[in-house]
């Protein structure tokens, strides 16, 4: 009799063993634990954020998603994997998507870098797509421009040049230099 006590106190005490090492596992590999460093500087830290932009008269500007960002006291940000949805006063919205971005402290302006793709139906039905290195977007001017080399498509057409500035409010693209077209049926 004392033996089956020992063995089943023996096997409670393997089993609780087990137990808390398997939670520890599990627990040691949980992303919810990963710490979050960010430079002293900042003041806070979003993921999986979206941001809404609003102009004077309380309508929207600009819906943009990131997953990353990082907010300063000065009220300048940093922002990783950007994707924003710009419908200021415009029959089909632009939707420009960059690897990396940056709004300067007091300012509604954000500078895309490191690849935008733009893309924006036209009045035609037609989607133009627009590539560059980097841009900034400008709510107060309704305005992107870029100095960078810039690659605009649409179905039949591309056009290439260096430095843009697309009027959003006007629905036009303007290549500033080195332009380049190549059409096809």
């Amino acid at each position: 009799m004392w033996r089956y006590a020992i063995a089943l106190v023996v096997a409670l005490v393997i089993i609780i063993g087990v137990g808390r090492w398997l939670g520890g596992q599990r627990s040691a590999a949980d992303p919810a634990r990963d710490v979050v460093t960010t430079p002293d500087n900042s003041d806070y830290y979003l993921e999986d954020a979206t941001l809404y932009q609003l102009d004077k008269d309380g309508a929207l500007a600009y819906r943009a998603h990131t997953v990353q960002a990082l907010h300063f006291p000065d009220e300048a940000a940093r922002l990783q994997d950007i994707t924003v949805h710009y419908v200021r006063e415009l029959a089909a919205p632009w939707d420009i998507d960059a690897k990396r971005a940056r709004m300067p402290p007091g300012a509604h302006d954000i500078y895309l870098y490191d690849g935008i793709v733009a893309t924006h139906e036209q009045a035609n039905g037609e989607v133009v797509h627009v590539t560059t290195d980097h841009a900034w977007i400008r709510p107060d001017q309704d305005q992107i421009d870029s100095d960078a080399h810039v690659v605009a498509r649409q179905p039949g057409e591309q056009v290439e040049g260096d430095g843009m500035r697309a009027d959003l409010a006007s629905d036009t693209i303007y290549l500033l230099s080195n332009v380049q077209a190549r059409y096809a049926p």
